[in-house]
């Protein structure tokens, strides 16, 4: 509390200071000044930098460069502190001063006119805007008196020095509880203009509605306040000129509906100053108060996907962000404030990441590791780093969520993320940069996570799948591509040597030999896929047995591209979990299994025999031993699918809820 006292003590002497040593300066001198001190403000506030700059990526995107990006928080900060030079100097403020210096055009007094002469007083709704608290001292010095709504500052000394400036020059500042009846009184009886400040976050008890692209919530009390008493809307913004010269622009009453409930009115309103506002800051850019975190109460969220090239990993943080999106849509389901918004609320954007050489992924990864992400110069590593066009995607970018899988995304993730000031999490265990750098981390138990776990580790069976991938196989029109013929399919999907296993010729054959025998007996046929990683000698071994064969209907040759009649290779795996009525998988690729078992398919996984103390068989040994899938040698593969098919049950139960979703709802 004393801290505080103090604090305010120092401040407002200082204010006092700053505003007798202003009124003896020119205007021109003090605009220099202000101009001086904003400077200063750019270089010492590196944290509301970070805010400033994450709005405008926000509300820009890939617009603007980042270099344009810096300029414009860098005039922002000097016409911060222009504005609040001319704020210290306001006692000395009059109509000399405002033939000089501030220019109306006539067409914005004509406005104001025509609004007064209604008899109902007028609105002028504008926003933290050039130097907005000006907009009140030229109404009263005009001979408008304003009422001027203003929201109590923490700091009542101060606010009591700013609140008697300006008062000075004859207008009214309504605080305390925002009273709306003497806005009414000054509206219905006085005939007063009223000015209000609409363009803050309106928080969980405001309005939505789309500016720049993005829904924000805005206090609705304005359009509400003008459609109860008839007073005109007119949006109103003090625009700087050139150092301490100014316009003020009024524009055209805004049309709202006089039709509709009063709800649909006031969106209207709402709607229309946003679009208004939106122009005027395009025009502008860098005289809106970008500070302020204008989204902060917004129901949509983007998320920005690191790609390191992997398919298989990339497949992974987009099966993370369905997962968010689910939780996303729960924690909004009870948003009163969407009702009849329709739009998607979860955006996701792709970026890859490519480096300039070898090396510099390992330079990257060294900074990042030491930095905890939080690098100075961050912006120029990557520079320096990445390749020009992987660069020139990250510069621009947005994202309220940062998602990064395997060791070539990582750094870029810390380093980008923390820089931007987003929420960054990486799939599967890094070592350089540490996962514990990350916001979250995501991690498989056979990854080996260690047994001491932190919040920001939560650990995962298996590999994280998109448990719509089935759901899309069950939407293609491939029955008619493949031209099946029987009502029961089996799938097969072969991945590729991994450490500590590896399957040979022999064990294949004998693998399709029963499995053959076994699609025969059940008088079915057989969906084939191969993976990046399977050898050419097992293709070549499946193309021998299998291209003419009459039971196999789809035989898919990663490495080959060849489709075997689909459009793409892409399209194989899906398509083979939607038509499948059980599924082979060889467990030397755990995606696969893991998304084997997402289809809610009964599942077969086989492994070389002597591949015991493998990581693939302790995770697929976990997952027999729970009943999910049957474990089994190659040889016996054509006898396990034919026992999974009459163990099936009727119907299957649904699965349970998603425990990684759970855990989202929360975090998010």
């Amino acid at each position: 509390m004393k801290a505080s006292f103090y604090t305010e003590s120092i401040l407002y002497w200082l204010a006092r200071a700053t505003s007798e040593i202003v009124q003896r300066l020119s205007p021109s001198a003090s605009a220099r000044l202000g101009r001086w001190a904003g400077n200063a403000a750019f270089c010492l506030l590196g944290r509301r930098r970070k805010v400033a700059l994450k709005n405008l990526r926000a509300a820009f995107g890939r617009e603007y460069t980042l270099e344009q990006h810096q300029q414009i928080l860098k005039e922002m900060f000097q016409n911060l502190g222009m504005t609040f030079m001319e704020v210290a100097r306001l006692p000395r403020f009059d109509r000399e001063y405002m033939k000089e210096w501030i220019q109306i055009p006539p067409e914005s007094r004509q406005r104001l006119e025509a609004a007064l002469s209604k008899g109902h007083g007028a609105i002028l709704l504008t926003a933290h805007f050039g130097n907005w608290e000006l907009g009140g001292i030229v109404s009263a010095l005009e001979g408008y008196p304003m009422l001027v709504l203003a929201r109590e500052q923490g700091w009542p000394r101060l606010n009591g020095l700013l609140t008697r400036y300006r008062e000075s020059k004859g207008c009214e500042v309504v605080t305390k509880g925002f009273p709306l009846r003497r806005l009414i009184r000054g509206l219905q009886e006085e005939g007063k203009v009223v000015g209000i400040l609409a363009d803050q976050d309106g928080g969980r008890n405001g309005l939505l509605a789309p500016f720049f692209g993005r829904l924000a919530s805005t206090a609705p009390g304005a359009a509400a306040l003008s459609i109860s008493t008839g007073a005109p809307l007119l949006p109103s913004f003090v625009l700087r000129k050139e150092g301490a010269a100014h316009a003020v622009l009024l524009g055209d009453p805004l049309p709202i509906p006089e039709s509709g409930t009063l709800e649909e009115r006031v969106r209207a309103g709402v709607e229309l100053y946003l679009r208004r506002l939106e122009e005027m800051v395009r025009r502008a850019p860098s005289q809106w108060l970008w500070l302020h975190r204008r989204w902060k109460s917004s129901p949509e969220r983007r998320a920005l996907l690191m790609s390191d090239g992997k398919t298989g990993h990339l497949n992974q943080s987009r099966a993370l962000v369905e997962k968010m999106e689910e939780a996303w849509k729960r924690r909004c389901g009870e948003d009163r404030r969407l009702k009849g918004i329709h739009r998607p609320l979860f955006k996701t954007e792709v970026v890859e990441v490519k480096y300039r050489h070898p090396l510099a992924r390992w330079v990257l990864g060294f900074v990042a590791a030491v930095s905890g992400g939080g690098a100075p110069g961050a912006d120029r590593w990557l520079r320096l780093c990445l390749s020009r066009d992987s660069y020139d995607s990250f510069r621009s970018a947005y994202a309220d969520y940062s998602i990064s899988c395997g060791a070539g995304a990582a750094p870029v993730n810390l380093l980008w993320g923390r820089a931007l000031g987003c929420r960054t999490v990486h799939l599967n265990r890094s070592v350089w940069p540490s996962w514990k750098r990350f916001d979250l981390a995501v991690v498989p138990e056979h990854d080996h996570p260690p047994r001491v776990r932190p919040p920001n580790l939560w650990v995962i069976q298996g590999a994280l799948v998109s448990r719509h991938r089935a759901e899309i196989g069950r939407e293609g029109d491939w029955r008619r591509k493949l031209n099946l013929k029987s009502s029961r399919q089996i799938g097969l999907l072969i991945g590729g040597p991994a450490k500590g296993v590896e399957l040979k010729t022999e064990q294949m054959e004998e693998m399709l030999g029963g499995l053959l025998r076994a699609v025969e007996a059940l008088d079915g046929e057989l969906l084939i896929t191969t993976s990046r990683r399977t050898p050419p000698l097992l293709e070549s071994l499946l193309l021998d047995r299998l291209l003419r064969h009459p039971r196999c209907r789809l035989l898919t040759l990663a490495n080959r591209n060849e489709a075997g009649g689909l459009g793409s290779v892409a399209e194989a795996v899906p398509c083979i979990l939607g038509l499948s009525e059980a599924l082979v998988v060889s467990g030397d690729s755990i995606s696969m299994v893991s998304e084997a078992l997402e289809s809610m398919k009964p599942v077969v996984a086989f492994l070389p025999l002597g591949t015991n103390g493998s990581k693939y068989h302790r995770f697929l040994g976990g997952l027999s031993s729970q009943g999910a899938l049957k474990l089994v040698a190659p040889a016996a593969v054509g006898e396990a699918v034919c026992s999974a098919l009459l163990e099936k049950s009727e119907g299957s139960e649904p699965k349970g809820p998603d425990p990684l979703v759970e855990r989202l709802v929360s975090w998010l």
